[in-house]
């Protein structure tokens, strides 16, 4: 999930969304206003686009305006969750609780040696098959034509071939 505090340049499936939107002259509907954004200069802009229209489904009958409306509100509740987190922080720290998983350095070493092993146990192939001229896609095609698995049990994509090949070298 994305943050809605975000600009919409760093949201790229709702930018996709939206070409989408353009492109088939289709609607975008979001469940809440604040799903699709909490930034009101995204929200604005959103709305303005006039290849754009937008849905909201918990206000079915809602205008531009009240779209606004409920936008402003989104964005004062961002303030307030941010308020509410650093106070909350603040006072952890002040009692001297301290966060986070105190074995996380741990954790990151197992993950990162698994990763390693997994690694060099396909890099061979990946090579290969790299070194032949195949693309990313294309080896994944060939890894999960052969029902081979990821280290989590899931069909491989291009991002995880490209880990390998990049471990291995």
């Amino acid at each position: 999930m994305e943050s809605g505090g975000k600009e919409l340049r760093d949201r790229p499936v709702l930018q996709e969304a939206l070409t989408l939107c353009r492109k088939h002259k289709a609607a975008l509907l979001v469940q809440k206003v604040d799903r699709i954004t909490r930034d009101m200069e995204v929200l604005a802009r959103v709305v303005k686009d006039p290849q754009v229209t937008l849905k909201v489904a918990s206000l079915p009958n809602a205008d531009n305006f009240q779209i606004h409306l409920f936008g402003c509100l989104a964005a004062q509740e961002r303030e307030f969750i941010s308020t509410r987190t650093k106070a909350a922080l603040a006072e952890c720290k002040a009692r001297g609780i301290r966060l986070g998983n105190p074995r996380l350095a741990e954790l990151n070493r197992t993950r990162k040696q698994q990763a390693r092993q997994f690694a060099d146990q396909h890099s061979n192939l990946l090579q290969s098959l790299r070194n032949n001229g195949r693309t990313l896609r294309e080896i994944c095609d060939v890894l999960n034509d052969a029902g081979m698995k990821t280290a989590q049990g899931s069909m491989f994509h291009p991002v995880q071939v490209h880990r390998i090949l990049k471990r291995s070298s």
